[in-house]
């Protein structure tokens, strides 16, 4: 007994005197791996990434609620208030390869703490209100770069810490967007009644601190030790990092057909959270009536992401023609949204645009780790999220130069939802494709099994929310 109290103290592994087999004490000042079983920290890290998704992109979707304020304040086109939000959400993707190479290079809870603090102040410098380009420097460059390093982040180490309950953490994590949108929105316009928009984005510069206090209490995940068979000795798994980059991605057919799909759906998931609160203004609804009408689509989009969680677990379609589906009908909802000419029927709309709507978001990473597994997940989303920018930056203002033209805001709803409809033809050739490689080795195909061959099992799938959120 006191000789393995010995053996305890000077961290002596095996027995005294074998060769390779004693570790210094310091060493193992570090806090124990935590082992990859679906629980555990995991939980804490699931709790704190759904943080995070709920203060990132409750702020992405509140800009439609700032949309009619700040175009009266600075007297411009309804297309150039729009490339406020366009520049934050561009931005958010187009740095997205950057927050995971520096998640790498530095960790995790490093970069999302950074996140905070640039969230912080892009919000905080755009309540001076300066100009319009102080706004697209502000409100859009730097909080679109906060949102980056919180967010990318933060969705990596769920899937690091969590396996078979995968579908179920990032279901929650996902959830907090709608959570969040669902409480904050209705706060933000009494905000905005209450001490005007400056003053609103002051307070909700503030809130944006809280993901610094989320980014600490991300503790680095690190493989379980496992033993050798040489030797029997328990080691930890090799703790080189992964590359930077991993732009090998780019020679998969498959991975370029997904990209062009995320490019053109981006379009149609961010246009309805700028144009819907104008749009109902726009038919005379009240104020406060409209704001609600963004947590009837919130509430509907928790459904959405939840129920379909539950659906992807039962393995009754492949996870891609399910999004194709899902997507589909979002684009056709949205292209008949503006025949609501009633506050119940707009409510009706909501509903059901939120539900297609938070199936489909839910479904984009899922899909994303059945395309390239979950190893290279880092690299494939920091490339995904780069090139979605393009649909980003583009989309918004178009939408708004459409609404310049007709004098009519649903004319934003007509570009997302053709946006959308477009989208679901690349959709279905990374399905051909995907379908066409089954069989074939390469490291694309470490996932395991086709989604066919796993009813019976709880998928290694992932249900998170794009963007921003965004």
């Amino acid at each position: 007994m006191w000789l393995k109290e010995l053996k305890k103290l000077f961290g002596v592994r095996g027995e005294w005197g074998a060769p390779g087999r004693s570790t210094p004490l310091h060493s193992e000042t570090k806090p124990p791996a935590p082992a990859c079983t679906d629980g555990g920290y995991g939980w804490v890290i699931a709790a704190t990434c759904f943080v995070v998704t709920g203060l990132t992109s409750s702020v992405v979707r509140s800009f439609g609620l700032f949309f009619i304020e700040v175009q009266e304040h600075f007297d411009e086109q309804a297309s150039n208030i729009s490339w406020i939000s366009a520049i934050a959400v561009a931005v958010f993707h187009l740095t997205s390869p950057v927050a995971s190479a520096l998640s790498v290079l530095l960790s995790h809870r490093a970069v999302i703490m950074l996140g905070g603090l640039f969230a912080m102040l892009g919000m905080l410098g755009g309540s001076f209100g300066l100009s319009l380009v102080w706004m697209y420097l502000t409100t859009g460059v730097i909080l679109g770069l906060g949102i980056s390093f919180s967010w990318i982040p933060a969705q990596s180490m769920v899937n690091q810490y969590f396996n078979q309950r995968r579908a179920m953490a990032n279901a929650i994590v996902s959830s907090g967007e709608c959570v969040f949108s669902f409480v904050f929105i209705p706060f933000f316009q009494w905000l905005i009644n209450s001490m005007a928009w400056k003053g609103a984005m002051v307070v909700i510069a503030g809130l944006q601190l809280n993901l610094c206090v989320c980014g600490a209490l991300m503790r680095p995940y690190r493989p379980p030790a496992k033993n050798t068979p040489s030797s029997g000795v328990k080691r930890q798994d090799s703790e080189e990092k992964p590359p930077l980059m991993d732009f090998s991605l780019l020679k998969l057919p498959k991975f370029l057909s997904i990209i062009v799909f995320a490019l053109f759906s981006v379009v149609g998931f961010h246009i309805p959270a700028i144009y819907l609160v104008p749009f109902a203004q726009g038919i005379g609804v009240e104020k406060l009536s409209a704001t609600f009408l963004v947590s009837y689509w919130s509430v509907a989009d928790l459904v959405g992401r939840l129920g379909c969680g539950w659906l992807v677990n039962l393995a009754l379609v492949r996870n891609i023609r399910l999004l194709a589906m899902m997507t589909t009908v979002l684009g056709t909802s949205l292209m008949l949204l503006p025949i609501a000419t009633s506050y119940p029927s707009l409510a009706a709309f909501s509903c059901f645009c939120g539900v297609s709507f938070g199936a489909a978001v839910s479904l984009l990473l899922t899909v994303l780790i059945d395309v390239v597994g979950v190893s290279r997940l880092d690299s494939a989303l920091g490339m995904l999220m780069f090139f979605r920018s393009v649909g980003c930056l583009l989309g918004p203002p178009l939408a708004g130069t459409l609404v310049d033209m007709t004098g009519n805001y649903g004319s934003g709803f007509y570009a997302a939802g053709g946006a959308l409809i477009t989208s679901v033809g690349f959709l279905l050739l990374t399905d051909f494709l995907m379908t066409s490689s089954e069989g074939q080795p390469g490291p694309e195909l470490e996932r395991g099994p086709p989604d066919s061959q796993r009813k019976g099992v709880e998928q290694c799938s992932v249900c998170v929310k794009a963007a921003p959120p965004p």
